[in-house]
């Protein structure tokens, strides 16, 4: 146990410790918990860091448990930030909730809803049972809430964190577990959580761990990119798109980023990056790190098919036409889509209207200087009729430029 904190600390994941001394009087079966509200239909890869964190500790003997928010989530962390969530009504709470525990349970583990925890329980249970041991003031100077004070708080969230801190507290009792753990705003709700546990219980042995916030070397949040985040859901984010993400990291990041995300030792990775030092052009570093997120996130077979797919666009050394329609079917939400309507055309033509060019006139000049494919072959003539005669007489790729890619569907 000491060694895998030392191992965090030394990736940089770990940011505090409530009680360091702890550590050593946990025991093998002992649990570990992380919190997830469920504010959308899929976890995201900020989201990921975290499952990361408790599989490690579930390696380590441990238990680990994910605590799905049914009923934090009916509220809002109100923790750093400047205006009130908006409320999910009940329909979409419950769809995010199924969804997420789907997800949570693919990576191995036990999901705990929180709302089972007050289902059962009036208002006026809660005020005397939970709301008469945390004083105002405590809860006040807690930064996560004094940062909201100017601009407002309700009543609604202010409660968030009490109810994060029985969480904790009703866990400790009925679950074993001794930790909680979560990203560096939630100092101020796990803190809360012991306190609960100290004056329910008197001495223990619970603490808390909080997690560093992920910055790229631009000093910005990590998990997203140009268009948006990068989601859990192979429906809303493809295994493609992801493995994409992560080729496409900067060197500056790579090494940081597989320490994070990946469970490769540390040995592993020194020689990943030695070698990826002696030649960064062929992005040695991105390709493993990708591999190995998208492999523990999708599976191998979702793993080696993005990979296959990135090697053959982006490799002149293979053909376009050896990917199979079944391939070419996992990216057709992830390049541009043009519908034929089965009709053949000339070439001038579908590049305009497929907006593959922005005219004529620069669909000549493309032609001309030899910067448009199809089906990997140079084409020139622009009266050529263009039909299908790979992918199952169904799909055609063209290529403009040296990474853009179209796909035109008859």
């Amino acid at each position: 146990m000491e060694s895998l904190i030392d191992n965090l600390k030394k990736r940089g994941i770990i940011n505090n410790i409530t009680n360091e001394d702890k550590i050593k009087d946990l025991k093998e079966g002992d649990g570990i918990y992380i919190g997830f509200d469920p504010t959308a239909e899929s976890l995201h890869l900020g989201n990921y860091i975290p499952i990361t964190i408790l599989r490690r500790f579930s390696k380590v003997g441990l238990k680990a448990y994910a605590v799905l928010g049914g009923a934090t989530g009916m509220i809002g962390d109100p923790s750093f930030k400047e205006n009130e969530r908006k409320l999910l009504d009940q329909e979409t709470l419950n769809k995010n909730k199924q969804a997420i525990k789907e997800q949570l349970e693919s990576f191995g583990l036990e999901v705990i809803d929180n709302y089972d925890f007050y289902k059962d329980m009036n208002i006026i249970d809660f005020l005397r049972d939970v709301g008469k041991y945390i004083n105002i003031n405590y809860m006040i100077n807690k930064e996560s809430i004094a940062t909201r004070l100017e601009t407002g708080i309700s009543f609604t969230e202010f409660t968030y964190t009490l109810l994060q801190g029985y969480d904790f507290s009703y866990l400790y009792k009925n679950k074993n577990i001794k930790i909680q753990a979560g990203g560096s705003d939630q100092w101020g709700n796990i803190t809360t959580g012991l306190e609960l546990i100290r004056k329910f219980y008197g001495e223990n042995n619970a603490l808390g761990i909080t997690l560093n916030l992920l910055l790229n070397s631009e000093g910005k949040k990590f998990g997203k990119s140009v268009e948006g985040a990068i989601w859990l859901s192979r429906f809303k984010t493809s295994p493609y798109s992801m493995y994409q993400f992560f080729i496409n990291q900067k060197d500056e990041d790579v090494e940081k980023l597989l320490n994070w995300y990946t469970f490769l030792d540390d040995e592993e990775i020194e020689k990943i990056m030695f070698y990826h030092k002696t030649e960064p052009k062929k992005k040695l570093a991105q390709k493993m790190l990708a591999l190995e997120v998208v492999q523990n996130i999708h599976g191998k077979t979702q793993a080696a098919n993005a990979k296959e797919i990135t090697e053959i666009l982006f490799d002149s050394s293979k053909a376009i036409t050896d990917i199979t329609i079944e391939q070419l079917e996992l990216i057709l939400n992830d390049l541009p889509l043009f519908d034929n309507n089965q009709q053949k055309r000339k070439l001038i033509d579908l590049l305009v209207d497929a907006k593959i060019c922005s005219s004529k006139r620069e669909a000549r000049e493309m032609l001309v200087s030899g910067s448009i494919q199809v089906d990997g072959e140079i084409k020139k003539d622009e009266n050529e009729e263009i039909f299908p005669r790979f992918f199952n007489y169904q799909y055609l790729i063209i290529k403009k430029g040296k990474k853009n890619y179209y796909i035109i569907k008859f």
